[in-house]
C-alpha cells in the first residue's frame, strides 16, 4: 500500500512563522508560487513530509509534527 506524498509550504517573516500550509504535491506548488507572488521579500519554504509506514500508523496528527 503506498501513502500519499505530503508537501509543506511555510511564509516566514524572519523567525515568525505567518502561514503553515499542508497538501498535495500539486497544491502545494501553487500555494508556494502565490505566497512568492504575493510576499517577494518574504522567505518561503516546502518540505516534504515524512511517509508513514503502516496505514495505521498514519493520522492526521501525524502532519503537525
Amino acid at each position: 500500500m503506498s501513502f500519499p506524498t505530503r508537501c509543506r509550504v511555510r511564509l516566514w517573516f524572519g523567525s515568525h512563522l505567518i502561514s503553515d500550509y499542508i497538501g498535495e504535491p500539486a497544491g502545494a506548488a501553487r500555494y508556494e508560487a502565490a505566497m512568492r507572488r504575493r510576499f517577494p521579500g518574504l522567505e518561503v519554504t516546502r518540505d516534504l513530509l515524512p511517509v508513514i509506514g503502516r496505514a495505521a500508523d498514519y493520522s492526521p496528527a501525524d502532519l503537525h509534527r
